[in-house]
């Protein structure tokens, strides 16, 4: 499925139909924070699972899926938490199957495995506005020398401590249902993650226009380095 038409589902609410598996659902706000957002977290987190951001080295043939169904398959913990997420965005109580060497999830419409898993943690990613990161992947080393100062760098990296956020799932929400927007807290409420930041940018954009334009009559700012044709409120985001 190409990127806009999930983009365009997830703006307008809809189930999202993964090949094979059938639909997924991304939860409203609401229901996520009476699910809690911790445990939403936890449930985003199993299922997009990283095999890059592994410590050990993974043969490139081993995809996510593979990862990600070894893991239910030896821990349950892992294999609890991934099913109940699972349930949660297919509706659909998972299980284990096997067909021949073939070993992948059932669920009521079909099936996922390591043919449709990739676009399930795509639909995950853009819905939930994550991304599957590499700790080592800005890095790559030439030789043996070049390998011991990357790991001085992560080692590094990992003592510092993270920058601290100047906002989150909680203060967007809050801020959307306060600010002047017309938009109700059942409105917002209602909504799911996608949406949320889809109006925190798009009304950032608008604001920002508005108060260039308003600085361009002022003479606040010099015009001549401002292009215009790049200012319009409808233009692509980034």
């Amino acid at each position: 499925m190409d990127e806009q038409d999930i983009k365009f589902k997830l703006l307008s609410n809809r189930s999202i139909t993964i090949e094979g598996a059938g639909n997924i659902y991304i939860p409203s706000i609401r229901d996520i924070f009476d699910l809690n957002m911790s445990i939403y977290n936890e449930y985003l987190s199993a299922l997009l699972i990283d095999k890059s951001a592994l410590e050990a080295e993974v043969d490139e043939d081993i995809s996510n899926f593979d990862v990600f169904i070894v893991n239910c398959y030896h821990n349950y913990s892992f294999k609890e938490v991934s099913f109940k997420a699972l349930n949660l965005f297919f509706k659909s109580e998972p299980s284990i199957a096997m067909e021949g060497d073939d070993v992948f999830v059932k669920i009521s419409e079909g099936r996922i495995d390591r043919n449709n898993f990739p676009l399930l943690q795509k639909v995950l990613m853009l819905g939930n506005n994550v991304k599957l990161t590499s700790p080592e992947s800005e890095y790559k080393p030439a030789n043996s020398k070049a390998r011991k100062m990357i790991e001085m760098i992560m080692k590094n990296k990992k003592n510092k401590p993270p920058p601290k956020e100047k906002m989150d799932l909680f203060s967007i929400v809050s801020g959307l249902i306060w600010k002047d927007n017309a938009q109700s807290i059942d409105n917002i409420l209602d909504m799911n993650i996608f949406q949320i930041y889809n109006g925190l940018h798009t009304t950032d954009k608008i604001e920002n226009i508005s108060h260039t334009v308003t600085a361009l009559y002022a003479g606040t700012i010099d015009g001549k380095k401002i292009k215009l044709s790049d200012m319009h409120w409808a233009n692509k985001m980034e």
